[in-house]
């Protein structure tokens, strides 16, 4: 028994749209998807007092995301001897790989491993105009999301 050509059309129709859709599926589990964000290093700048001019870190606060890690940097007409960084609450795990980094001009952290907010402290011995030197801390704050 022959059936009417609407018929036999309307099943090429299904059966091509299906095939379409299976392709489609095929075609978008293709597609890769996007490659991991790279790490990168942030910079703060650190600020001895200078004059009337209190010790200061610049950016004060400063957000990240899990992967990147942080460098302090001396800068400014007064320089330190060195230069050391602790986290405020001693209850807080360390939330970098490696250790709490210390340095003379400048301390790197490793890749921050944990989300989270840090208080943390910038330890300096700077230099004072005619001789000898002055402890100061500065207190910012990290934001790793």
């Amino acid at each position: 028994m022959r059936r009417p050509p609407f018929q036999e059309s309307y099943v090429k129709r299904v059966l091509a749209i299906a095939g379409s859709a299976t392709l489609l599926v095929a075609a978008v589990a293709a597609i890769p998807f996007a490659s991991p964000r790279a790490a990168k290093k942030s910079q703060v700048m650190v600020h001895c007092p200078n004059g009337n001019n209190a010790a200061f870190v610049t950016p004060p606060k400063i957000t990240i995301a899990v992967g990147d890690s942080i460098e302090w940097r001396m800068t400014g007409q007064v320089v330190a001897d060195s230069l050391s960084i602790s986290l405020k609450n001693p209850d807080q795990a360390w939330p970098f790989a490696g250790p709490v980094p210390e340095g003379t001009t400048s301390a790197s952290t490793g890749n921050a491993v944990t989300k989270g907010s840090y208080g943390y402290n910038v330890h300096l011995v700077c230099r004072v105009p005619g001789g000898g030197t002055h402890p100061v801390t500065i207190d910012p704050d990290i934001i790793i999301e």
